[in-house]
């Protein structure tokens, strides 16, 4: 009786045939002469056929790809220049602010478009307030914005992730960092600045990055602490941005993106752009 492992290590050897005769009880070197033994000539010819035809084939096939690597970024040049795009949400958020602004729904046609892919042309960093629409204050539609809001318009990694994503793959050639008047979690961090508010848990992690904001713009002194640590909070944001990674860096020392702030006007629905 032939063991299991010498019979696996006879199929993964590719002695399939003899080994599997033995394992039958045959004889093991049977005669040729009979027909028996033509039966194990014949395999054995076919075994050498069979093996030179995979030698050819396995010598025509290409090598493999590294599974780990990284396949390059789907590079999608920008749809409009920086300033086109800027020009869009200006002249989009005159028609909101005028209240013509429209609210038309896309038709299936353009969301099936869409399902193929989408060529936004600018990035939206915004706050959380369900009074900022970003697609609504700049009069855009499905596919128009890349939006990345959290309360504050301050950017994690995770942000910062999405905001280089739409830039490099999607070709977006604009960031627009957006705040917007009486912001509560930028009032948030002057509570605590300057009546030592405490917050704990995750309402602190909110506002911590808006602290250095408010610290310098309370160095001035300003009428209004809110709104002055509001602009500067968008403000410092856009320039962290612009040195924050080097494919942003990048494009915008070529002229292919630009960064600029701005803040929302929540009586007026006006948004004055820093740039």
């Amino acid at each position: 009786m032939v063991s299991r492992r010498m019979l696996l290590g006879a199929l993964a050897s590719g002695l399939a045939v003899p080994a599997l005769a033995w394992a039958e009880g045959d004889n093991p070197t049977p005669s040729v002469l009979t027909r028996k033994g033509r039966r194990t000539r014949r395999a054995l010819k076919s075994q050498a056929t069979d093996k030179a035809a995979l030698d050819k084939a396995l010598a025509e096939v290409k090598p493999l790809e590294d599974p780990n690597a990284v396949e390059p970024a789907e590079v999608h040049p920008p749809a409009v220049s920086p300033d086109e795009a800027l020009g869009r949400l200006k002249q989009g958020n005159a028609i909101f602010a005028r209240g013509g602004a429209s609210i038309a729904l896309p038709s299936l046609v353009r969301i099936a478009e869409l399902s193929k892919g989408q060529r936004p042309f600018a990035v939206i960093v915004g706050c959380s307030d369900s009074r900022v629409g970003p697609e609504l204050v700049f009069d855009c539609n499905l596919g128009e914005l890349f939006v990345v809001r959290v309360a504050g318009s301050t950017v994690s990694q995770e942000g910062l992730g999405s905001i280089v994503y739409a830039v490099e793959h999607l070709g977006a050639p604009l960031v627009v960092v957006l705040g917007h008047t009486k912001c509560g979690a930028v009032g948030a961090a002057v509570d605590v600045a300057t009546k030592h508010v405490d917050l704990h848990g995750a309402l602190l992690n909110m506002v911590l990055p808006i602290m250095p904001a408010v610290l310098e713009a309370q160095d001035k002194h300003p009428a209004d602490l809110q709104d002055a640590a509001i602009r500067q909070n968008v403000r410092d944001v856009a320039a962290r941005l612009k040195v924050a990674d080097g494919t942003l860096a990048e494009k915008l020392s070529e002229g292919r993106l630009k960064i600029v702030s701005a803040t929302y006007d929540l009586a007026s629905g006006v948004v004055a752009f820093d740039a």
